[in-house]
């Protein structure tokens, strides 16, 4: 794959992912959380199973128990996601789900039980920091939709 390729893919998949916070937010007006979840797992599940059926044919126990994991992780993910929607504006959603830049390392540094890098930790730290003075407002704290925004963003 060319540079220029992966590029216009990283661009549509960036332009996919913001959008999604928007359509979201406009379903959520008029379905539930739990709703507009199962119809997207089902669209989900029919075209990959349609895509991916030989495949299927061939999945054994290992692999189901990995995909219930992952299965199970994403929809708390969605869920926490979608009643953070709820509750606060699409940009605010956006930006503390993308924590989970800085979650990641530590996570992982937690797991293997080695110590982060101190430039790690220190990166972690003014990101937080950062993401503290954008988000609180004095007036109203840090509210249930920034919370589930978080917990999306763990999760």
């Amino acid at each position: 794959m060319s540079r220029r390729v992966s590029e216009l893919l990283l661009a549509s998949v960036i332009a996919a992912r913001a959008t999604s916070y928007l359509f979201s937010k406009l379903i959520l007006q008029g379905m539930g959380i739990f709703n507009l979840m199962a119809v997207r797992f089902l669209i989900a599940f029919a075209l990959l199973a349609v895509l991916f059926f030989p495949r299927l044919r061939r999945v054994d126990r290992r692999t189901v128990l990995g995909g219930a994991v992952m299965g199970t992780l994403y929809f708390l993910t969605m869920a926490a996601e979608l009643r953070g929607l709820q509750r606060v504006p699409t940009s605010t959603v956006s930006f503390l789900e993308n924590t989970a830049i800085v979650w990641v390392p530590l996570i992982s540094a937690a797991l293997s039980r080695r110590a982060p890098e101190k430039k790690t930790i220190l990166s972690a730290v003014l990101c937080l920091a950062g993401v503290g003075l954008l988000t609180l407002s004095s007036a109203l704290g840090f509210g249930a939709g920034e919370a589930w925004c978080l917990a999306a963003a763990l999760l």
